[in-house]
């Protein structure tokens, strides 16, 4: 077991935002609380914070219910959680409070959002 720490919940079918506790860097406890079996990283913030975030949301039919994040140009479907990270890649809590994260969503219910892939070079 990996010691516990402080996230950020946002579940659009809900339509709550809270503090939760998950056991930092258990693949396991993220896909639950997520509903998921594969996660990515997305909405890296320059505080290191980042949204974890089911990777085939759009690919389910019906898509889960939706939100928008201020940081964010893509609508994010389904249950998200706002963690932070260190500079090893380890998670930690976000430096972003249950307060920030409340103004920085907009939740849109059902919606469909096409699938696009984008490729980042690093030259």
């Amino acid at each position: 077991m990996s010691r516990l720490i402080k996230a950020i919940s946002i579940d659009p079918a809900k339509r709550t935002i809270e503090e939760v506790e998950i056991e930092a860097n258990n693949l396991e406890v993220l896909y639950n609380h997520i509903g998921c079996t594969t996660i990515d990283f997305v909405c890296r913030m320059p505080n290191g914070d980042a949204l974890i975030v089911d990777d085939e949301a759009l690919l389910t039919q019906p898509q889960p219910p939706a939100f928008k994040f201020a940081y964010f140009q893509y609508p994010v479907h389904g249950i998200a959680l706002v963690v932070g990270s260190r500079k090893s890649g380890r998670t930690i809590a976000p430096k972003l409070t249950l307060r920030n994260v409340r103004n920085l969503v907009k939740f849109l219910g059902d919606i469909h959002t096409e699938p696009i892939i984008n490729v980042l070079s690093w030259d």
